[in-house]
């Protein structure tokens, strides 16, 4: 009876084994299709993600990559399930892009669960390399630390010192609130006030207004999507640049600029993991995006390119999908392309490279959709969080 029970167990285990190790790739890509973040992201990673796997021959291991997305319609409840029915039952390999930090913190401690990978190319959200880390995840773009602290830096460069902080009131809006705070009382200035508004907020009148009477001399702005557009049409209807007010956007994506336009954003200057007018090669993803999508991409889609590309080389170096040898070839291979420079994969998963201080054009400058220009390259060693600051358990 023992040896029948042993020998049981024994079948189940390689079977899970095989099945967690199978060579079969299944590439997961979760985000928002349909709300507030899907024009940032959305169907346009998708499509890249299809290029990056088309251009890397379709197959590795000798058989075919296998792709499938969900709309997790920013919600936290529809996120997880999906991810749990990848992770436990569809034998998804890696879950990448992962827009909304709130969402991206659960699917992060399912993926730890599972032992499988992701790839974090949108979430703000540095928890999980940092005190949530499990050593499965890898954020693959920026955080706070590298966007926020160039942009409260150039204004205060500028002369600003006073500064109110409008933000959304979900997770990564209160990550970018505390590190445009800490940025500004770093650098000498003061926080006059700050606030958060709901999602899909459409009317800012009344947080704009407390701006005004606040005296400060720069607004932040942490804002997105269709939120970001209507704050800064309602900006231009209040007078605070007429004003005096200057006014700073934390992230101007390629989809905001071109729903908003350089009217309204020109002169604004951010902070940017890549644009797609960066050099040669990155005009060539471009351009090649912009045939399949009808518009230019934003970092996003070229970020998830990147880290699923990056990712099949290291299943091809290490002969198998299992996470564990997928991890260690990840930290293995040199991770160099048109999306990353000057990088290193830090042991608690964030991927540092060069980061890019970006203004907008003036409109008459503007052509083919290459609304920003490079104003200067921030190194990788300075855009991020150096390694010996982490509070990955892991490192420590």
């Amino acid at each position: 009876m023992k040896s029948k029970l042993a020998m049981a167990l024994a079948l189940s285990l390689a079977s899970s084994l095989a099945y967690a190790g199978d060579g079969a790739v299944k590439i997961g890509v979760l985000n928002d299709q349909s709300s507030s973040f899907s024009a940032l992201g959305g169907t346009e990673v998708v499509r890249a993600v299809e290029l990056a796997v088309k251009d890397f021959g379709g197959s590795v291991l000798g058989k075919p990559i296998e792709i499938v997305s969900a709309d997790h319609q920013n919600k936290p409840d529809v996120g997880l399930e999906i991810a749990r029915e990848w992770l436990e039952k569809d034998n998804v390999d890696v879950i990448t892009d992962m827009a909304n930090s709130a969402i991206s913190l659960g699917v992060n401690t399912l993926i730890g669960k599972d032992g499988k990978v992701g790839l974090f190319v949108s979430p703000l959200t540095d928890k999980p390399t940092e005190a949530d880390c499990n050593g499965h995840v890898i954020a693959w773009a920026y955080d706070a630390y590298s966007t926020v602290g160039t942009t409260v830096k150039a204004l205060l460069d500028g002369g600003q010192k006073s500064f109110f902080i409008l933000s959304p009131d979900y997770e990564a809006g209160k990550v970018q609130e505390a590190w445009v705070e800490k940025a500004v009382t770093d650098g000498g200035g003061e926080v006059k006030g700050k606030i958060r508004a709901p999602l899909q907020t459409t009317d800012f009148s009344s947080y704009l207004l407390q701006a005004q009477s606040s005296g400060a001399e720069a607004i932040v702005l942490n804002l997105s999507g269709p939120e970001l557009v209507n704050a800064l049409k309602q900006i231009q209807e209040f007078g605070l640049i007429a004003g005096g007010m200057k006014v700073a956007v934390t992230f101007v994506h390629q989809a905001g600029a071109r729903a908003i336009g350089p009217e309204a954003l020109q002169g604004v200057r951010f902070s940017a993991p890549w644009f797609w007018n960066k050099d040669d090669a990155s005009r060539d993803f471009g351009e090649r995006m912009r045939e399949i999508t009808g518009h230019a991409p934003g970092w996003i889609a070229a970020g998830n390119y990147s880290a699923v590309t990056n990712y099949l080389k290291a299943v091809e170096k290490a002969g198998t999908d299992d996470a564990d040898a997928v991890l260690k070839a990840m930290r293995e291979i040199k991770i160099e392309d048109f999306f990353v420079n000057n990088s290193t994969l830090y042991p608690n998963g964030r991927l540092i490279h060069d980061m890019y201080l970006l203004e907008v054009k003036k409109p008459s400058e503007v052509t083919n959709e290459d609304y920003f220009q490079l104003v200067s390259t921030v190194p990788a060693d300075q855009a991020f969080r150096p390694l010996s600051e982490t509070a990955c358990p892991l490192v420590k």
